[in-house]
């Protein structure tokens, strides 16, 4: 998992779409962006298009993660745990 959240990372910063500059209301206006784009296929029984918008949220989250130096996958295994012990 770890290279696919640094290859993404990467190939965003390539692109021009953040920098080391980028908010947390930046990144957070585009997963809003995203979740909306997702439902829009949803609602429009899109399969594949929302196949492609289901992977822009994650990857946009991913993102997020990384440039805050959140270790998202501790995060997810810590998050599942915790969800274990509720039941």
């Amino acid at each position: 998992m770890k290279k696919i959240i640094e290859e993404n990372y990467e190939s965003t910063l390539l692109r021009g779409c953040i920098d080391k500059n980028t908010t947390e209301v930046s990144f957070l206006m585009k997963v809003k962006e995203e979740v909306s784009e997702l439902e829009s296929a949803y609602y429009s029984s899109d399969m594949e298009n929302m196949k492609e918008e289901m992977a822009d949220v994650i990857l946009t989250v991913l993102n997020f993660a990384r440039h805050y130096e959140i270790d998202i996958e501790t995060e997810m295994k810590l998050k599942i745990d915790k969800n274990y012990s509720r039941v």
